[in-house]
């Protein structure tokens, strides 16, 4: 028997045509850059309008009085007054006030990051009956305006006597429909066999809670930290309603109480220090947090 008779027959060979290679269409090219230049220049513009704003803010602190709104207007002044920078503290109870918003804003802070962390490991990790009707009534709290308890609240609040004081100012706001959704979406992203493993070395739930759990949702604690702790810096008309007197005034309403009392071209740097002081706080907070604050956001996008 020959090579050729025991040697398998080859299979022909089917040559596939390639795919004609698609050849970008040149004609939306110049509508693309267009729009693309059209986006830089809107984004640009927005960017110098709040800059041009920070920019006036800042030059108006500095103005010696006589030149704020003297015509015509005049973007700098005649010489930097480094004195208005002191004025906020030195004829009005401004320091008071800021102590009162850092104290309080600190206070609820840490009662959301620690009540929302522990209801959204509740409603994450645990099962038990009426637990979905309990979250479902959470998030429906979410539509509801907080103008409109704020009636029934004061009335608890007048009963309880906490009207000017910090209890009245932190415990009302020391949870949150929204930090507790938050915070079950990034909790129900651990995974069970990590909680399961803790449990068999013999952690209990709080240990295991806080060695297993918090490590890995640092990111969305400190999101929602930042966003409870702006939220409360800038709230005005719940601390209107129950801090009445300078001992209990918050930032805010004690700008607001300053401007009543300021007013005229001698007052506006003093205020515009006030203002621009006022603002210290939540920018280090966010400079300080800004990595954390990224996560936590991008983490959250994820959420189902």
């Amino acid at each position: 028997m020959t090579d050729q008779a025991t040697r398998p027959a080859r299979t022909p060979v089917v040559e596939v045509p390639a795919e004609p290679v698609r050849r970008r269409s040149y004609r939306h090219r110049p509508a693309a850059i267009a729009g693309r230049t059209l986006v830089v220049l809107l984004a640009t513009a927005g960017g110098l309008v709040f800059l041009s704003v920070l920019a006036y803010a800042v030059l108006t602190a500095l103005k010696p009085a006589g030149e704020v709104l003297a015509v015509p207007l005049s973007w700098l002044p005649s010489h930097f007054d480094w004195g208005n920078l002191a004025l906020p503290f030195t004829q009005t109870p401004f320091a008071r006030y800021y102590g009162n918003s850092v104290f309080v804003g600190v206070c609820v802070t840490a009662l959301n990051v620690l009540t929302c962390t522990a209801a959204g490991y509740s409603f994450a990790k645990f099962r038990y009956r009426g637990r979905n009707a309990a979250f479902v009534i959470v998030l429906a709290t979410l539509m509801v305006p907080v103008e409109i308890i704020y009636v029934p609240l004061y009335t608890l609040v007048y009963q309880l006597g906490w009207v000017d004081s910090f209890a009245g100012l932190i415990v009302p706001a020391g949870t949150s429909a929204f930090g507790i959704f938050l915070m079950r979406q990034a909790i129900d992203g651990v995974p069970d066999e990590l909680l399961e493993a803790a449990r068999l070395d013999g952690a209990g739930e709080l240990r295991t809670l806080v060695s297993i759990v918090v490590p890995v949702v640092r990111g969305p604690m400190a999101a929602l930290a930042l966003f409870v702790f702006m939220t409360n810096w800038d709230s005005h008309l719940w601390p209107l309603l129950v801090a009445s007197d300078d001992d209990h005034r918050t930032l805010p309403v004690g700008l607001a109480a300053m401007q009543a009392n300021n007013l005229g071209s001698a007052g506006v740097p003093m205020m515009m220090a006030a203002a621009l002081l006022a603002l210290l706080p939540t920018v280090l907070l966010f400079v300080t947090l800004q990595k954390r604050f990224v996560e936590g956001v991008t983490m959250s996008a994820g959420i189902r």
